[in-house]
């Protein structure tokens, strides 16, 4: 083990001892409501590997945006290609390339869906919780859950004005600028909540052909959340959001590069990402009954241009305009009472696609390499769900989803046009059993799949691909301890993949995707919390996956036996935080991830490595002072050997900052 290792495991340790050295105070977890299965559920007595952070834990940890949550979840991973707002998510060692635009983990803000690397890297600002659900999720979130989902909810406004502001400076002129303000209208029956936020950030990468900064980035974001309650038993709300990225150039470079830093491109790239979203909500209470509808709509502009030959050469220059939309409804009824929760609904959404890229070369072959498209997605989904309770220690839960998707594309170049269409049927049995108040133990089976759908880069005849689909095995054990001070979640599971959809090769070069792989994942993830006095907590979680392939062969060879791509064999999370009762504030973390490959033949490989953070502050009722550390020992941990080893993904260095919040 190296100084720096030691170093790290030590300051942990100090900042863990001091903590259990403290006089103890007897005090308890508060009962965590999560809503993962649409109902209103105890996190305890959920059948499912599920990670929760509340707005106190968000704020702590610092969590922005969707890929800020993945260091903290156990088997959970977000592969950043390079900070355009476009991130590929991989749970259980399933993931899906950027290429496909969907997802292998469905997410959800306020009901509005994210199916799509494009715009899924989402600010997270005025948040009330976040909910990661591992395993697949299809029986209640329908296609593209096949390896889990995450469930975000914003805080609603209520009669209580309150109101924050934020500021923060970090390193490389970083800046951000953040307000939160809510509080009624009109006493127990209008509300509205603002939020608003600026970040802008230097980049550490230079373009030495051009003279300026390469990567630098920019984030403007606002929400607008209405709500209006005009009987007890009616709640609608109205939530808007818009977010605009005005960035420069991935944080890429060619892996030759003597200085990945440095860059000698002849042009500036850059990146504009446009997102909006609508949520219009709609709650009634019949007696024992909910009625609930969901409206959502979804926009994404993705406007980038980039010079992929990074050089001062005219080689392949490319510019991408796409415009991706989707418009959704969900509808559901459901009822709780002591021995049976169930509900019923109805799901339907539309998406789109337009648009395309344009190339430059002095190659007259890659110059008109581009492409224009369009794409049409119409889903319809029927789906059921139910707990019962035989008796005080059993429980049984079912579920049931059918879907039926249509997709259409319209190949503008080649004037082709092409459709597709499947169903499926998702199914889950899980039971539940208490073995006293405290530990419940469950196993499920569940079936998930993700959809098939159009490769844009492939050759003509093989442009379509099938969906993939999954059956998992699980068991589990939810428990607390210590009169409910240490909380202690474990699962173990494993998945049988059939019809993966894999990156499939002609040649050295060009290649399409296909359904021409099966594959196993399994592991296991545990989540340790122990809330050692009122002002001491010590947190942990680990998460163990193997994802390989069983069958899976092309031009180039046969990987059967070989280790799935972006699939991390371990990641972790160890630390401590001290809140005290006169406003002194201190946490510390150490996260990690183990070997991952990030190409089929397992040539190139991300190396296991370590992050440090650390918070230090000052807490007061209408204000708080921070200063806190992101990768306090400035850990490289690039991402070597992308497309054949061409690229490599540059990691974020250390960030140091302060932040000032002030409620009102």
């Amino acid at each position: 083990m190296n100084i720096k290792n030691i170093m790290k495991l030590g300051m942990i340790s100090v900042v863990a001892s001091s903590f259990l050295n403290a006089q103890e105070i007897d005090t308890k977890f508060d009962t965590v409501t999560v809503t993962a299965q649409k109902v209103e559920e105890n996190i305890q007595n959920v059948p499912i590997s599920l990670t929760v952070f509340d707005e106190f834990e968000i704020e702590d940890r610092n969590i922005k945006s969707v890929k800020d949550v993945a260091q903290y979840t156990p088997n959970f991973t977000l592969f950043n290609p390079g900070d355009w707002g476009t991130v590929s998510p991989s749970v259980r060692g399933l993931y899906s390339d950027p290429v496909m635009v969907s997802t292998t983990v469905s997410m959800y803000i306020d009901g509005v869906p994210s199916q799509n690397p494009i715009g899924y890297d989402a600010v997270l600002e005025n948040i009330e919780r976040i909910e990661i659900l591992k395993g697949p999720q299809g029986t209640l979130y329908g296609k593209n859950a096949e390896a889990g989902a995450i469930n975000i909810v914003t805080k609603k406004p209520i009669n209580e004005s309150r109101g924050k502001i934020s500021v923060e400076f970090g390193s490389d002129n970083k800046k951000a600028y953040t307000l939160n303000a809510s509080g009624a209208v009109v006493k127990d029956k209008f509300y509205i909540g603002i939020t608003g936020r600026y970040y802008e950030k230097d980049g550490f990468m230079t373009n030495t052909f051009l003279g300026t900064d390469h990567n630098n980035r920019e984030n403007k974001y606002g929400k607008v959340n209405l709500r209006y309650t005009p009987t007890d038993n009616l709640e609608i709300s109205l939530i808007s959001s818009k977010s605009k990225r005005n960035d420069g150039a991935l944080s890429v470079n060619k892996t030759t590069a003597t200085n990945l830093k440095e860059v000698n491109n002849d042009v500036l790239d850059f990146a504009k990402l446009e997102s909006t979203s609508h949520a219009l909500k709609i709650d009634y209470n019949i007696g024992q009954y909910s009625l609930s509808s969901v409206t959502a709509y979804k926009k994404d502009h993705d406007l980038r241009f980039a010079d992929y030959d990074y050089s001062n050469i005219k080689y392949y220059h490319s510019l991408m305009d796409v415009t991706y939309k989707n418009l959704s409804q969900e509808i559901k009824l459901n009822s709780q009472t002591d021995m049976l929760t169930w509900l019923a609904g109805i799901y339907a959404d539309k998406s789109e696609s337009t648009g395309g890229t344009t190339t430059d070369s002095i190659d007259p072959i890659m110059k008109n390499s581009g492409s224009q498209k369009e794409t049409d997605d119409n889903s319809l989904g029927f789906f059921t769900h139910a707990n019962y309770k035989i008796n005080d220690k059993l429980s049984v839960l079912g579920g049931l989803r059918y879907d039926k998707d249509k997709k259409n594309l319209i190949d503008k170049k080649t004037n082709t046009k092409l459709d597709i269409s499947y169903s499926e049927i998702s199914p889950k049995l899980a039971f539940n059993y208490k073995l006293n108040k405290n530990i419940m133990t469950y196993i499920t089976i569940a079936k998930g799949y993700k959809s098939g759908g159009f490769y844009m880069f492939a050759p003509t005849g093989k442009q379509s691909y099938d969906k993939e689909t999954l059956w998992n095995y699980e068991i589990g054990l939810k428990s607390q301890f210590l009169d409910n001070t240490l909380t202690f979640n474990t699962s173990l599971y494993y998945m049988d993949i059939s019809d993966m959809q894999v990156l499939t090769a002609i040649d050295n070069i060009y290649g399409y995707i296909s359904n021409a792989a099966t594959a196993t994942s399994r592991g296991f993830e545990l989540e340790a919390n122990y809330k050692a006095t009122n002002e001491i907590s010590l947190f942990s979680a680990f998460g163990y996956n193997k994802t390989t392939y069983d069958e899976f062969s092309d031009v180039n060879g046969d990987y059967e036996g070989n280790y799935a791509s972006f699939a991390p064999k371990y990641n972790y999370s160890i630390g401590a935080q001290y809140r005290g009762s006169q406003g002194y504030y201190a946490r510390a973390d150490l996260s990690g991830y183990g070997k991952m490959y990030i190409d089929k033949t397992n040539k190139y490989v991300q190396k296991a490595y370590e992050l440090v953070n650390a918070k230090l502050g000052y807490e007061q009722t209408n204000y708080d002072i921070y200063l806190y550390a992101k990768n306090l020992f400035d850990k490289t941990h690039n991402v070597q050997g992308y497309y054949n080893g061409s690229y490599t993904y540059l990691s974020d260095p250390r960030e140091i900052g302060v932040k000032f919040n002030y409620r009102f």
